[in-house]
């Protein structure tokens, strides 16, 4: 039952991605920066964290081909393929008893460092579509990413983790009885 609310979740996730959230931000930081909000990616890390790894890979696989067929067409898999190994490594590497504020916002900037690195270097290397070296990637799109992920990761925290925390429990009480 609680995969299907997380599935509703990330989808909602998933939309608000590509409708609201590019009128939330502000048209004068995107004439300097090009602030790309990676909710979804957010949500898998959250599931990497309070969840599985292999959930978070299956999530992550699922919503990357979202991204990859309606957002994103050059290539299908590219984000799939880097969303899906993303929330793997990180629910493999951060597998800690309690996860705190501070190991969930270091999750999701190296979570998403990490994705916009991998997609860029797809793109660039092997497909050979970004022309603009990783520099000033790094700095006029992946570090006002990063930034802005970790803001919504602060608003999504609470939440969120009280939510997964309570399945956890009463998922224990189930098995206990």
């Amino acid at each position: 039952m609680q995969r299907y609310v997380i599935s509703i979740f990330l989808f909602v996730l998933f939309l608000l991605e590509g409708t609201i959230l590019e009128w939330i931000i502000p048209p004068v930081w995107q004439s300097q920066v090009l602030v790309v909000p990676h909710i979804v990616l957010v949500g898998v890390l959250f599931a990497a964290l309070y969840k599985n790894r292999y959930q978070a890979l299956a999530y992550g696989l699922a919503f990357g081909f979202l991204q990859d067929f309606i957002y994103y067409g050059h290539a299908l898999g590219v984000h799939s393929f880097s969303m899906g190994l993303v929330g793997y490594v990180a629910g493999l590497t951060f597998r800690l008893p309690y996860q705190g504020l501070f190991t969930s916002l270091i999750v999701v900037l190296l979570g998403s460092f990490a994705y916009d690195s991998i997609v860029y270097g797809i793109y660039r290397f092997f497909l050979g579509v970004v022309r603009m070296d990783f520099q000033w990637t790094f700095l006029h799109q992946m570090l006002p990413s990063m930034l802005f992920n970790a803001l919504i990761a602060l608003l999504l925290y609470v939440p969120v983790r009280k939510w997964l925390e309570k399945a956890a429990e009463r998922k224990r009480e189930s098995e206990e009885k």
